[in-house]
């Protein structure tokens, strides 16, 4: 049985960003891949919203009809790869807490894209491309990081 790859990606859980995910399955040569897409959103500190608002109903909100629709089409297009795609939210930037995070989700590399400007979606957002990079400065890790250009056009050819 071949081992599964598992690759983290930053997103803002837009369908632009979504080329990324293309890209990193089209360069992988495992026959199983997890991929993680993460988004950057600091903790809340109002009791209120700590106590009413879970992953779930976050996620809820940050991915359109489109963005999963987009996710549906990949996950057919490469069918034959034994593919996941999950989203989790990072409620920290804090660098320790980045390196056990790669650590628990058994990352096996960190897919950082280059010129891409995320959509700030929530009161809280933080850049999670850019918390990584210190992370990668930071640490000797069994994760291999790198950077990903958005080359091509912006059209990625994921609704048909």
């Amino acid at each position: 049985m071949a081992k599964t790859t598992r690759i983290l990606i930053p997103s803002d859980f837009t369908v632009d960003s979504l080329h990324f995910v293309r890209q990193s399955i089209e360069e992988s040569t495992a026959d199983s891949i997890d991929i993680i897409l993460v988004y950057g959103n600091k903790s809340s500190t109002s009791a209120s919203e700590l106590l009413g608002i879970g992953l779930e109903d976050q996620l809820e909100t940050l991915q359109s009809e489109s963005f999963l629709k987009a996710c549906s089409v990949i996950y057919q297009r490469y069918k034959n790869r034994r593919l996941s795609i999950f989203a989790d939210i990072l409620g920290t930037d804090n660098s320790h807490y980045l390196q056990h995070y790669l650590r628990g989700q058994s990352v096996n590399e960190v897919i950082i894209p280059r010129d891409y400007t995320y959509k700030k979606k929530t009161r809280n957002f933080f850049n999670v491309a850019n918390a990584l990079r210190k992370v990668e400065r930071q640490t000797r890790s069994t994760v291999s990081f790198k950077e990903q250009s958005n080359i091509g056009n912006r059209e990625i050819g994921l609704i048909e």
